[in-house]
């Protein structure tokens, strides 16, 4: 299998100064998930959007990708055992290797580096997405987690992790992941002291509302 995730890519400049990787949802696409970069995206960013494949297939859903199975050995991810888990962070680690492969590749085709790159993803894509800024031992520009969780409940050592700006949104109505998933996540953040702003969307469910798209625009644009 491929070192190097595929996925659509949009900019409206020749030489962007930024890049802004995407990562979907469990059971999703990197092309559904393409289209918020249409309402996200400003101008003076000078921004590129690359949304990538989740590298694992899913049985049965040929046009959904996951970045980890939720079903390890037929066994669901919220009754799994240290087994299960092993596998799961196998997976995990795999795919979040792959994600920095391509963004290596990115930044050296376009002479940008990890400062310039800010990773947001949603559900599945915002658990990996805090995923890769742990594992890096370098700055990203920032991360953005919506509608996920935290899996960590280690204490962050990582000083670059600690300094990447982070922001955290979720829908209190969510289903999917309760939003209970949200509060852990903040506690979790406050308590490793990470730079962080957080937001709860009183009449979201687990989607990304045009109020979400508002907070992150804010955001990206106070940290880009």
């Amino acid at each position: 299998m491929t070192e190097i995730l595929n996925g659509p890519s949009f900019s409206r400049h020749d030489n962007p100064k930024k890049l802004i990787f995407m990562l979907h949802g469990y059971g999703d696409n990197a092309a559904n998930f393409m289209h918020l970069a249409h309402p996200i995206d400003q101008e003076e960013w000078q921004a590129a959007y690359i949304a990538l494949n989740a590298p694992g297939v899913i049985t049965g859903n040929y046009m959904g990708y996951q970045w980890f199975d939720l079903y390890p050995n037929g066994v669901y991810i919220a009754d799994a055992g240290p087994k299960e888990f092993d596998q799961i962070n196998r997976e995990v680690n795999e795919s979040v290797k792959k994600i920095i492969k391509t963004i290596d590749q990115y930044c050296e085709s376009l002479k940008l580096t990890y400062q310039d790159c800010f990773i947001m993803g949603f559900s599945q894509g915002g658990m990996m997405t805090f995923e890769v800024g742990s594992f890096l031992q370098k700055k990203l520009a920032g991360l953005a987690i919506l509608s996920g969780r935290i899996m960590s409940h280690q204490q962050i050592t990582n000083e670059n992790l600690l300094q990447t700006p982070i922001f955290i949104s979720h829908g209190k109505q969510d289903e999917i992941l309760p939003i209970k998933n949200y509060n852990k996540a903040t506690e979790y953040l406050k308590k490793n002291k990470c730079n962080f702003e957080s937001h709860i969307i009183a009449s979201d469910a687990h989607n990304i509302s045009p109020e979400a798209i508002t907070l992150l625009q804010k955001f990206i644009k106070k940290i880009l």
